[in-house]
């Protein structure tokens, strides 16, 4: 059986339990086992603006996803971004001095959205059993493939989840905003400002025909699906534009039950997504 190190990141307990849900039945289904990495602590998010304390925080869950011998497996690409850029930074010895860290840089950082579109797409595509019947946006948002030094994917224009909803029936359609940032991070601080950012990635998936939008970001799932009732009432209009994580959409072309999927957490209702894949 293969096996991973699973770093699930703050959020998997709280916000996007859905995403937790849908990725560890998804690999049970494949046949592999994802390790959750013992005593792990939060990455800093986006919020921690000195850069040794968040070299600090990452390198100890390195250090523990080092002790399984397993390359670890990230879902939140925010969790994805510092794990990654920290593995990238901790080749400098000063560095490593500095924050006194033991780890030896012998294990890989991976996104999950790398691991199944990459390693599993033929497995997947074997296994399914329904067709995703549905025209789905790709939004990757600006941390899943940005970091070019650490990354899986072409910075500016990624394909990897496009090319894993395609193999699956699902009509992807061009995005030019599939990269764009959805201004989550300012969320706390200037609200009107991520709320419009986020609008217009919602109007130009609507210009798209799209059925639902595919993200693989915790805080761009947040954005696009929780804030979308917000958006719609400071703009005057209407979306209802489902947002589903892309491991909840393969999950359900390999037959998983919605609700072990979590589709029934989403804020925007997931049922006619569901309806014209099982039917």
């Amino acid at each position: 059986m293969k096996k991973f190190s699973y770093y699930p990141g703050c959020t998997s307990h709280t916000s996007s339990k859905e995403y937790d849900m849908s990725v560890r039945a998804v690999f049970s289904v494949l046949g592999v086992e994802l390790v959750e990495i013992e005593d792990w602590n939060c990455c800093g998010a986006l919020e921690v603006e000195s850069p040794l304390l968040a070299y600090a925080l990452n390198a100890r869950n390195l250090v523990l996803a080092e002790k399984t011998g397993l390359d670890l497996v990230v879902p939140c690409s925010a969790c994805f971004y510092n794990l990654g850029r920290t593995d990238y930074a901790l080749r400098d010895e000063e560095l490593r001095r500095r924050i006194g860290t033991s780890y030896a840089r012998r294990i890989k950082v991976r996104h999950v959205l790398d691991v199944l579109a990459n390693d599993f797409l033929e497995e997947i595509k074997t296994r399914a059993k329904k067709k995703l019947d549905v025209r789905v946006v790709p939004y990757y948002g600006c941390l899943t493939v940005r970091p070019s030094d650490f990354g899986f994917d072409d910075p500016d224009y990624p394909e990897s989840m496009d090319r894993l909803l395609s193999a699956l029936g699902a009509d992807v359609p061009e995005f030019s905003l599939k990269a764009r940032c959805c201004g989550g991070p300012i969320l706390m601080t200037a609200e009107e400002i991520p709320l419009k950012m986020t609008a217009q990635i919602l109007e130009e998936a609507k210009k798209a025909g799209a059925d639902a939008i595919s993200v693989a970001c915790p805080l761009c799932h947040l954005m696009l699906d929780a804030k979308q009732p917000d958006i719609e009432a400071a703009l005057g209009k209407e979306f209802k534009m489902p947002v589903l994580y892309f491991t909840q959409l393969v999950g359900l072309t390999l037959g998983i039950k919605p609700k072990k999927l979590g589709l029934h957490k989403n804020i925007i209702s997931t049922r006619e997504i569901i309806r014209k894949v099982l039917r």
